[in-house]
């Protein structure tokens, strides 16, 4: 009688394994009708010193950022940005706060979630109120973390996708975050 053939090598099954691993938290980058090809760039927060009294805004439909006079969060010219990160305390602890502005279609899409076109565009009308970036609890809870990506359809009807690659300091430091930032802009 012929011995059966046993489970495969180990080193049979490590190509595939890690194939799979390196594939899954890849964007898909594909454009749908009536969109042109995705461009990527990069985006981020960085905060100032609160003594500064600024408060950073971000343009999703390039990634570019501006800072402007502090106003408890109140913003003076949106120039078309969807982001504003500003310092709501100025005590030293964790003082930055970011939220979406007004009249702006953004939302968090989850960090388990396909980073695509569709779910980009479908997170983006689910909204995205004021997060202290420095509270790690409260950031995890609302699944503001590394692989999630901040989703806004634009005034100008891009969509994009600003995935938060890097997030570093909390509690004590005010946080910096950045990443990818992926822009399906509307066909003319």
């Amino acid at each position: 009688m012929e011995p059966e053939p046993g489970p495969p090598a180990p080193s049979d099954e490590a190509p595939s394994v890690s194939a799979s691993a390196s594939a899954s938290p890849e964007a898909d980058l594909t454009a749908p009708d009536g969109y042109a090809q995705a461009l990527s760039t990069m985006w981020g927060l960085a905060p100032v010193p609160c003594t500064q009294h600024e408060q950073q805004l971000v343009d999703l439909d390039d990634g570019t950022s501006r800072t402007e006079d502090e106003n408890n969060g109140a913003v003076q010219e949106p120039g078309g940005a969807e982001l504003l990160y500003w310092p709501d305390t100025c005590t030293g602890l964790g003082d930055y706060q970011l939220r979406a502005l007004p009249n702006t279609r953004v939302g968090l899409l989850r960090a388990d979630a396909p980073k695509s076109f569709d779910s980009c565009r479908a997170a983006a009308g689910t909204g995205f109120g004021a997060l202290a970036l420095s509270e790690r609890t409260d950031r995890e809870e609302r699944g503001f973390v590394e692989g999630a990506a901040l989703c806004s359809v634009t005034d100008k009807g891009t969509v994009s996708m600003a995935v938060i690659e890097h997030i570093a300091g909390g509690a004590v430091d005010d946080v910096s975050v950045s990443g990818p930032l992926h822009i399906w802009a509307a066909a003319p």
